[in-house]
């Protein structure tokens, strides 16, 4: 429910936008005067202001400058005859939202209001969210003590302030989005947005939309132009996520953009120009993929100016602990379980642990001990790890001396899974701690035939 302060001299019709108003279900207080206006924004944090600027004892503009000086994001909305007309245009030019000449139907009001609050709404939204991810991307909030993340922490704080394209490369869950936010808010181009695509999450078709925007009539559906993920980070930063598992079309594109900071909307003719940095992030070895012919050398060169490995959390176990304790204060102060610990074997076990899924696998594990946790401690049991860390198949798993195909390796792994969860590909993909896309995805790459009675 909306506050609203309505000041309107003429009874009459102030009692009719009154009814209105009420009628929409926003909390309504009016009055005839300027000076009772000035005392009810003393006490009262109002989310619009309606106004008649022609008040007969305190100039309106008096009582709009003491509105936005208590609250700026309180919007101003102006009625006016048409005797006021220039002084309703100066409120205009001093911040007001929108004017009104009487006399107006009720549903006009009624929709200007609406559509000033869901403008104060996005107002507030992007205010939260820049005063916000300042903080929540400090590189010192980016837990790790290991002198693994130290050399990234190093890293991060020589690449932050350049233009440089960066390449963030690690295992799912290691926090390669973290990183990217890091590097953004902690630019010069921290005021600008932060654009992130998830290059795998979309069809081939629908990505170069996506990222290039495309114009209404372009293809069927596109009833209307539509601004682009390139575009709306201009004098910002573009994250390219999973950038491996772009197609060789949309590969030539984004090379192109990165040479030249240019590109045309799909179905357009009109060259765009852009200020954008690039960052982009994989979880596979892309010299690798290059080799393979999957992933265009030149693009590869030109998104590896300066890489960022982010270490497995296996190979960092020092900063289990740091993390655990982390994750503990989160959700023990979120689901009212303060002051919760963890037993010396817990942590043990922690740090024996091979950890597949990373970062994301301990919060989510720490997550639900905490829910599920009885006592002032937190036991092994709580934990309820996904296999025994004495017996982990990632243990078990040796290169032979004469090396393997990697591919077929995959190939193989895929097929008993499907196998074992009798051809389900959603419960496939659990077993090898992917998502649903991807192991629909590598079916295709390998060419696995699967029942035609399965569905993922």
């Amino acid at each position: 429910m909306s506050k609203i302060l309505l000041v309107e001299k003429d009874d009459s019709f102030r009692e009719r936008m009154s009814k209105a108003l009420q009628e929409a279900g926003h909390a309504l207080t009016s009055v005839g005067a300027g000076r009772k206006a000035l005392r009810l924004l003393q006490q009262t944090i109002f989310d619009v202001v309606v106004i008649d600027v022609g008040l007969p004892d305190v100039g309106g503009m008096e009582v709009i400058n003491k509105a936005k000086e208590i609250n700026r994001n309180t919007v101003i909305i102006i009625t006016t005859a048409r005797s006021s007309l220039q002084l309703a245009v100066s409120a205009m030019e001093d911040g007001a939202y929108y004017f009104l000449r009487k006399p107006f139907p009720m549903r006009e009001l009624r929709i200007k209001i609406d559509k000033a609050l869901e403008q104060r709404c996005l107002v507030n939204e992007v205010h939260y969210l820049r005063h916000e991810r300042k903080v929540i991307y400090r590189f010192d909030d980016i837990i790790g003590d290991s002198p693994q993340m130290k050399q990234v922490f190093s890293l991060l704080r020589k690449v932050s302030k350049s233009n440089s394209t960066v390449l963030i490369s690690g295992e799912t869950g290691t926090g390669k989005e973290l990183v990217a936010g890091a590097l953004h808010y902690n630019s010069p181009r921290a005021s600008k947005s932060l654009v992130k695509v998830n290059c795998a999450a979309l069809p081939d078709s629908i990505l170069e939309s996506e990222l290039f925007g495309h114009e209404k009539g372009a293809f069927t559906g596109a009833d209307k132009q539509r601004i682009g993920r390139c575009e709306q980070a201009d004098g910002g930063t573009l994250f390219l996520d999973e950038v491996s598992e772009m197609s060789p079309l949309t590969q030539a594109k984004i090379l192109r953009f990165l040479q030249e900071k240019e590109f045309e909307r799909v179905g357009g003719s009109s060259t765009i120009r852009v200020d954008v940095r690039v960052i982009a992030a994989t979880n596979k070895n892309l010299s690798e993929q290059v080799r393979a012919g999957r992933f265009r050398d030149d693009l590869f060169f030109r998104l590896h100016v300066v890489n960022i490995d982010i270490p497995p959390l296996r190979e960092r176990k020092e900063d289990i602990p740091l993390l655990a304790r982390f994750f503990l204060r989160k959700y023990g102060g979120e689901l009212g379980k303060a002051g919760l610990r963890f037993a010396d074997r817990t942590i043990k076990m922690m740090r024996d642990y091979h950890w597949p899924g990373n970062i994301r696998e301990l919060e989510n594990c720490i997550e639900r001990a905490v829910l599920l946790s009885d006592g002032p401690e937190i036991l092994p049991q709580d934990i309820r790890l996904s296999d025994n860390v004495l017996d982990s198949p990632c243990r078990a798993v040796k290169l032979p001396p004469q090396g393997i195909c990697l591919d077929e390796a995959e190939k193989s792994l895929i097929i008993q899974a499907l196998e074992r969860s009798n051809w389900v590909q959603k419960k496939a993909a659990a077993l090898l701690g992917i998502s649903q896309r991807v192991i629909n995805y590598k079916i295709k790459k390998h060419g696995i035939s699967v029942p035609g009675r399965a569905e993922g």
